[in-house]
């Protein structure tokens, strides 16, 4: 293995390590965590027209698309700092992925507090549900070649999580 290979494969075990919600802030954001189905509160309906931003997504760390984006050559580093990976990197590896799993794929990132991941790759939104979602079969084809592609295990399936920008948020929200 390379010294370059080497300083990246200790960069994105470092990455991989800092994404561990804490006890206090899953507590304190509770109603923020991600959810296995889409409550009727957030769907966006006439009665309801604005709710908070939830993606469909798939969890993965950046690690896992640094990895993906150096398996098919495309990692890229800051040019004034040549040992710096560029985050340009994860986004041309998901648009790679989503050419390979012939879906459109959306990097974002989660709300932070409650994410057990540190990006994730929507496959559609509560905004977008009705234009982007996908029969059964077809979906469950694309998690799984996502999956394959990524080196990710089965178990890894798509939640819906807040977005990032979650300005909705109060602390008197349950679901």
């Amino acid at each position: 293995m390379s010294s370059g290979q080497s300083s990246l494969s200790a960069y994105l075990d470092r990455e991989r390590e800092k994404h561990s919600p804490s006890k206090e802030m899953l507590q304190r954001y509770a109603s923020r965590c991600p959810m296995t189905q889409l409550p009727d509160r957030y769907r966006v309906t006439v009665a309801n027209p604005d709710p908070p931003l939830v993606h469909f997504a798939i969890p993965v760390h950046i690690v896992d698309l640094y990895k993906y984006a150096d398996k098919h050559d495309l990692i890229e580093y800051i040019p004034r700092f040549p040992q710096v990976l560029s985050p340009v990197s994860a986004l041309v590896a998901t648009d790679r992925l989503s050419q390979e799993v012939e879906y459109e794929l959306e990097f974002s990132w989660p709300f932070e507090h409650t994410a057990d991941c540190g990006v994730i790759l929507s496959l559609y939104d509560n905004y977008t549900i009705e234009e982007k979602m996908l029969i059964d079969e077809d979906q469950e084809d694309v998690i799984q070649m996502v999956q394959e592609e990524l080196g990710l295990d089965r178990s890894v399936l798509p939640k819906w999580y807040f977005d990032w920008d979650d300005s909705g948020y109060s602390d008197d929200e349950t679901d």
